[in-house]
């Protein structure tokens, strides 16, 4: 039986002989730009001046998560020319977005810096047990992200992440550069019962299934806060997720029933 934080989606799932794990970062890993998906949400509610928009928006903003920003901006864009709203250019509404996401996000980076605020503060509870727990089995762990791999490696210098992935981060090169999580994990020449996926997006959910991974869908909630992330959720189950988690607690039990032979 999966522990009591499993919702088990898929019975039939292949465990216990994983040599690979793709990590998703934002939301997966890193809570430190929890609500993201809000802010543009928040945004395409200004744009088309329709707030019962929001629950329709956040969805479509989640399900391109993986993909750099700019790829939200402009379905953005598309969207409000769908209800002949104007909307300003692509990167003009990406410079917004980085401006009020750095109003959300500056405060959680400074207090890691100083010491303020843990790393455990900041990252999916059980993140750093676990990935303890999944290296010590001779795991190799790579992290794949959508956002800008400058980002992504200062951020996991202050979480204390680095250690688990080393050279092994990809991520755009640039808010609006080419990016693709398919070429990452084909590139990694593992697939089937080798490959697990953790993420709380489109793209890693996907790419993992397509070459017949096991997807764990992280259906995570703000910092603080507990229970399941419903939009997630849902979105997750839609896209063949074989299993739903809120957190990686507790981490032991968790990695102990992946891992269990059949």
């Amino acid at each position: 039986m999966p522990p009591a934080s499993v919702e088990l989606a898929n019975p039939d799932l292949s465990r216990g002989g994983f040599r690979v794990a793709v990590f998703d970062f934002d939301g997966t890993l890193s809570l430190l730009r929890e609500g993201w998906a809000r802010v543009m949400a928040d945004m395409g509610v200004e744009l088309l001046d329709d707030p019962a928009a929001f629950a329709f928006l956040e969805l479509e903003m989640l399900m391109l998560s993986g993909k750099p920003s700019i790829f939200q901006m402009e379905r953005l864009r598309a969207i409000a020319g769908e209800r002949g709203k104007p909307s300003p250019t692509g990167p003009d509404l990406l410079a917004e977005f980085n401006h009020r996401l750095a109003t959300l996000t500056d405060d959680r980076r400074s207090a890691l810096a100083h010491g303020t605020d843990p790393p455990d503060a900041w990252t999916v509870p059980g993140t750093h047990d676990l990935l303890t727990n999944l290296r010590d089995r001779g795991v190799l762990l790579v992290l794949a992200s959508g956002t800008p791999i400058e980002a992504v490696k200062a951020e996991s210098e202050l979480l204390k992440l680095t250690p688990f992935f080393e050279e092994r981060v990809y991520a755009p090169d640039g808010s609006s550069g080419e990016f693709s999580k398919r070429a990452v994990i084909e590139g990694l020449g593992v697939s089937g019962r080798e490959l697990i996926g953790f993420g709380d997006g489109y793209a890693e959910t996907v790419e993992v299934k397509r070459v017949g991974g096991v997807a764990v869908g992280l259906a995570t909630v703000e910092a603080g806060r507990g229970g399941v992330n419903p939009v997630k959720r849902r979105m997750l189950l839609d896209l063949g997720a074989d299993a739903i988690v809120p957190h990686y607690d507790p981490p032991a039990e968790l990695a102990e029933w992946l891992f269990a032979a059949e």
